[in-house]
């Protein structure tokens, strides 16, 4: 049995035992139908401060029963779900009678195709909106509906108010008239019976065709002009007009264009089919945004030509939202005067067309917007992964080159803080590049940090070593000041020897060539004080307040052509936020250099220098056995493809090499090896198809993805294909070494 919905208030009274229009509540009544709770809840959230009860389901047979209950202003439909999806419920929906002309928008998380946008638009959608939604977006078009709903139902309960009246005075007048009978005869009784019955009729049918214009303007699509234009003469042909005039405004406003027309059969058109904002009465009204009236009672001359014939004209300007988008016109060769009523429903109809005309455009202009942004992302994304595949891939093979050389045991103490440095290098681009690569979780401060207890003087000479060849092509001499003791700092080494990286590569790309730098650290207190000083260019005023927001740069003139995309100094200020501390720029102008002043918490835990490379642990070992195993290694790239297999014999496992996709499914279908490490980009078959192939087989062989491609979609692609891990290059040989022993 499904579980009862959830709403804002008290249970929904059964159907059948509704209150009469007249005594109904004020309060609007939306239906949300999503199977995410997140989603449900969020909903609820972003419509909390309109003047509506939300009614929540999670699912199209719990939405159906919804309805059985009650009556909705709205329904915003998710389009997948579980079981039975948005389109089938909305289907349903419009089977039923008392729900076929309820508001529909849908709701999606994934890019709609037009065949779902024919669909949805065919099963009565006002609109599509794609996940995240905007709240001021919804909120924009709720309201809207909400409102036109309102208006509806205000109508509605008027009539019904009206019908009631009618009834008690039809009773009245049937009591007065049955007391007069004798005097007056059942004559007169019979025709007072029917004067009210046709005066019912009429009031029945205008309530009838604005509720039907009402319903047909929520449901506009591509061609909102075309809808007004059919709406009009009907509304004309109602209140006893014969001529229905629709004019668009073009030129920016400054010409009304003739559109759709009624009942100008052979009626000359040409002194009507351009004119002008303030000629004649479409382009008064279109002036003044006010009626502009012409009859018998009311005359107006010159309002339209004289050779239409015309006795009685109503024009109505079509604006909303601050935006003129044309007029609309009624007119009579036979009628003399307007009655209060009928101009009370024309003016009611045209407003209900523009607000309808002005919801068209803005929906045709965020679909519009809402297209470019997703196509600029994906280009952006796509961009993004292809540069981490290429910066990644020449890593692989000299970080695999480092790690063999430590591994075979460096012959002198050189060498070996050589490749210590090497190795602590490729670590940092590495880290360096997975941020470039992801801007957004930059943007958000979504960056983790693995803190521990630093010395902060040995982060500060790392970061020296990271910028000495800079340095040197520059020709810049660096002054370090550090104290004797130690400075204790909890953070992650890696992210704070990049922040102080970072400040020396921007002093240094801002000096001349022989310039002077200085970095300093000191304890004041609580507080680490580190400060990177250069004679350089310096910042301007109107620059400084600015200098550490996203894709900013001091100088982008060709002799300061060092600079990457302005990224640093943002990286900087939220790695040293992240760490708890803060960071400001000083400078007194261009010519006159800068400072860039950096202050960090410091720790009461005492922390021991690191040891300097010269005089480090022993080297690893020549070799580290774990588990020796079969291993195919797929790689186009011979560098890693070499490197990385001198590894792993290293670490005794036994190694078959592919340069390509189809060589490397039928190697690994002969041998049947423990683990195969195949990269993704091949040529001829990719590593996703080389995945697939193998899987369509019983094949004991774990899969190891090894790619340049790093997103989080690209490591679910890789599972989904059947790779049992993912690794993105440059592999670190430890990590792989770990999982190779748990494979194994």
């Amino acid at each position: 049995m499904l579980p009862p919905p959830i709403t804002h208030s008290q249970e929904v009274p059964p159907e059948g035992h509704s209150p009469p229009p007249e005594l109904a509540s004020a309060s609007l009544d939306i239906l949300v139908v999503d199977d995410a709770e997140a989603n449900l809840m969020a909903m609820e959230a972003m419509l909390a401060d309109l003047d509506a009860r939300l009614v929540k389901a999670r699912s199209g047979p719990e939405a159906l029963r919804c309805l059985l209950q009650q009556d909705f202003a709205l329904v915003l439909l998710d389009v997948r779900m579980p079981g039975m999806d948005g389109f089938e419920t909305a289907e349903l929906i419009r089977a039923r009678g008392r729900s076929r002309r309820t508001p529909i928008m849908f709701l999606t998380a994934f890019d709609r195709t037009r065949e779902q946008e024919v669909r949805g638009y065919a099963l009565g959608a006002v609109d599509f909106l794609s996940k995240p939604i905007v709240p001021e977006v919804l909120r924009g078009k709720v309201s809207v509906l909400i409102e036109l709903h309102r208006k509806t139902e205000e109508i509605r309960r008027q009539a019904a108010l009206l019908q009631r009246a009618e009834r008690r005075e039809h009773a009245q007048r049937l009591e007065q008239a049955h007391r007069r009978w004798e005097e007056e005869g059942l004559r007169k009784q019979m025709e007072r019976e029917h004067q009210a019955a046709e005066a019912l009729q009429r009031s029945n049918e205008r309530l009838q065709i604005l509720s039907d214009v009402a319903s047909e303007l929520l449901l506009l699509g591509d061609e909102p002009w075309a809808v007004a234009g059919r709406l009009l003469p009907r509304v004309a042909d109602h209140l006893g007009f014969e001529v229905a005039l629709v004019h668009r405004a073009e030129e920016g406003g400054e010409v009304l264009v003739l559109g759709s027309h009624a009942g100008l059969d052979g009626a000359p058109r040409s002194g009507i089919e351009r004119v002008r904002v303030g000629e004649l009465a479409f382009g008064r009204a279109a002036a003044t945004s006010r009626p502009v009236l012409s009859d018998g009672v009311r005359p107006l001359d010159p309002v339209v030509p004289s050779e239409l014939g015309l006795t009685a004209l109503a024009c109505y300007p079509l604006a909303a939202g601050g935006r003129l988008h044309g007029t609309a016109a009624f007119g009579s060769a036979r009628r003399a005067a307007f009655a209060p009523d009928e101009l009370a429903v024309m003016e009611l109809v045209c407003g209900q067309i523009a607000a309808a005309l002005e919801r068209a455009r803005l929906v045709d202009e965020l679909r519009r917007s809402a297209e470019g942004l997703r196509a600029a992302d994906e280009r952006k994304d796509q961009f993004l992964a292809m540069l981490g595949h290429e910066l990644r891939n020449p890593l692989a093979p000299v970080l695999n080159a480092v790690k063999l050389i430590q591994r075979m045991g460096a012959p002198t103490p050189l060498l070996q803080r050589v490749m210590a440095a090497a190795d602590r290098q490729l670590a940092h681009m590495t880290r360096l590049l997975d941020d470039l690569l992801d801007v957004s979780r930059i943007r958000n401060g979504k960056i983790e940090l693995r803190r521990q207890a630093l010395d902060l003087r040995d982060l500060v000479r790392d970061a020296v070593q990271v910028t000495e060849a800079l340095l040197a092509a520059r020709s810049h001499e660096l002054d370090v000041s550090l104290p004797g003791e130690p400075l204790p700092v909890d953070g992650d080494p890696a992210r704070l020897a990049q922040v102080f990286a970072n400040l020396l590569n921007n002093a240094a790309k801002y000096t001349d060539r022989g310039g002077h730098l200085r970095l300093s650290a000191r304890r004041d207190g609580e507080v680490l004080t580190v400060a990177v000083q250069d004679d350089g260019i310096g910042i301007s005023p109107e620059m400084l307040p600015r200098i550490f927001d996203m894709f900013v740069q001091a100088d982008q003139a060709s002799d300061r052509a060092l600079g990457g995309l302005g990224l640093g100094l943002t990286l900087v200020r939220t790695l040293v936020e992240l760490h708890g501390g803060t960071i400001h720029a000083e400078s007194r102008g261009l010519g006159h250099g800068s400072a860039f002043v950096v202050r960090l918490p410091a720790t009461a835990e005492l922390v021991e220098p690191r040891t300097p490379p010269d005089v480090a642990a022993n080297t690893p070992p020549l070799v580290e056995r774990g588990r020796p195993a079969d291993i195919v290694v797929v790689e186009d790239n011979g560098d890693i493809r070499d490197s990385l297999k001198a590894l792993l014999e290293l670490r005794g496992h036994t190694v078959h090499e592919a340069e390509n996709g189809r060589a490397g499914v039928e190697l690994i279908r002969d041998r049947a090896p423990r683990v195969a490490l195949v990269d993704i980009g091949l040529p001829g078959l990719d590593g996703y198809q080389v995945a697939r192939e193998l899987r369509s087989a019983p094949l004991p062989t774990r899969l190891v993805a090894m790619t340049g491609y790093g997103r989080p979609e690209d490591r679910q692609r890789a599972l989904e294909a059947g790779f049992d891990a993912h690794l993105v290059k440059p592999v670190d040989f430890d990590e792989l070494s770990r999982l190779l022993d748990r494979l194994s």
